[in-house]
């Protein structure tokens, strides 16, 4: 699994769609940026982690790509995990055909609980 803080970059066939900060932990995964906030799952280890993410629009600009939807579904595969980061690709449920990269600059560990 992933543990820690994260630049998160959402790029498709086309471009880079969008960016923010993202938190993995035993919960699951939490980020947000300026205008959209995603939470998700993690699921498997290793080269079998699976991340369910949901994106959701909160106000300002939508990101192109998805259109007037007002949230989106990602079922993404780690493909690349390292210390410094990670690379997931995947899809968008409620856009067939558009696949999707994340890719994962490591910010930051998380403060170990006491």
């Amino acid at each position: 699994m992933l543990y820690g803080i994260y630049h998160v970059r959402f790029q498709s066939s086309l471009a880079t769609v969008g960016e923010g900060v993202a938190v993995f932990d035993d919960c699951g995964v939490h980020g947000a940026n300026d205008s959209h906030v995603f939470r998700g799952q993690q699921a498997g280890s290793g080269p079998a982690l699976h991340l369910t993410v949901e994106i959701r629009h909160l106000c300002g600009e939508k990101y192109p790509t998805f259109g007037e939807l007002s949230a989106i579904n990602l079922d993404l595969e780690v493909t690349e995990e390292t210390p410094e980061g990670f690379r997931a690709v995947g899809s968008i449920r409620e856009a067939h055909g558009i696949r999707l990269n994340v890719v994962g600059t490591k910010l930051a560990d998380l403060v170990a609980a006491e």
